[in-house]
């Protein structure tokens, strides 16, 4: 269960595409992406039903965070849909690529 630091933290809502491993099996990955976010937590959505108290490591495909996190639920939502929370350990880098401009649709 988190902490009440990490309950009462503002999270702020994103959607940045993110890569999630699994530390013990680095070959099960999968593309997930946020729905919020603060500083010691993530909640995403997923493909996959993810086990609590599982380790697996960030990275951010358009910014620069990369952390080692746990597992510390996962709600199934739909059809092949889960919320997963996720504490991060020691997150380092930013969630958006902030050296390039905001692209412009026209």
């Amino acid at each position: 269960m988190p902490s009440d630091r990490q309950r009462n933290q503002k999270r702020t809502p994103a959607a940045v595409a993110l890569q999630v491993s699994s530390a013990a099996q680095p070959f099960i990955t999968e593309l997930a992406f946020t729905e919020n976010v603060s500083l010691h937590g993530v909640r995403v959505v997923t493909g996959r039903a993810w086990k609590r108290a599982e380790r697996v490591i960030v990275k951010s495909y358009n910014g620069s965070v990369q952390s080692r996190a746990t597992v510390i639920y996962c709600h199934h939502l739909a059809k092949a849909r889960y919320a997963v929370g996720l504490e991060l350990h020691s997150p380092v880098g930013t969630w958006a690529d902030t050296s390039q401009p905001p692209r412009v649709e026209v």
